[in-house]
């Protein structure tokens, strides 16, 4: 291939001077009448991905959890104890402890040593979403929480899923 080939073709859209004003409307037309193509949908669902890019800074450390301290271990014999599971994120801490369908909890600020949040949610893997509210000390109460995958949320902290 000869680099005389490779020149633009002096009678085409893309002649010396290169495209032509009409040639160059029309694709700055077809660019910008793509954007009707996008779906809501879509536009929702890239918007949701968007937010997933700070989302490990954003979750909770995993400070306790009494199910995997060593001789954790449950037999048939025995009744299960309470599980006990403690994040924190910056200087808020959230105690929990899951007793069979309830889960009692705290949420504290370490700094203060005030509450954070006036209500706690418990989201589910479905995205059923249940609320306590919590008291001046920071106390809460969930009931009849069915076993399964969860997260918990209070004011800015936001726990990984855990199977309760």
């Amino acid at each position: 291939m000869s680099s005389d080939d490779r020149r633009p073709d002096p009678d085409g859209p893309d002649g010396p001077d290169g495209p032509d004003d009409d040639a160059l409307l029309a694709e700055l037309g077809r660019a910008v009448s793509e954007e009707a193509v996008v779906t809501a949908r879509r536009r929702e669902a890239a918007r949701a991905a968007f937010t997933w890019r700070t989302v490990d800074a954003e979750l909770a450390d995993l400070l306790h959890d009494s199910a995997l301290e060593s001789g954790a271990v449950r037999s048939a014999g025995v009744p299960d104890a309470a599980r006990t599971l403690s994040y924190g994120n910056g200087d808020v801490t959230l105690e929990l402890e899951v007793d069979g369908d309830t889960v009692l909890g705290q949420v504290v600020r370490e700094a203060d040593g005030g509450t954070v949040a006036a209500v706690v949610l418990l989201r589910r893997a479905d995205g059923a979403e249940t609320s306590a509210e919590v008291d001046p000390s920071g106390f809460f109460r969930f009931t009849d929480v069915a076993p399964g995958p969860a997260r918990f949320v209070a004011g800015t902290l936001t726990t990984p899923w855990v199977v309760l």
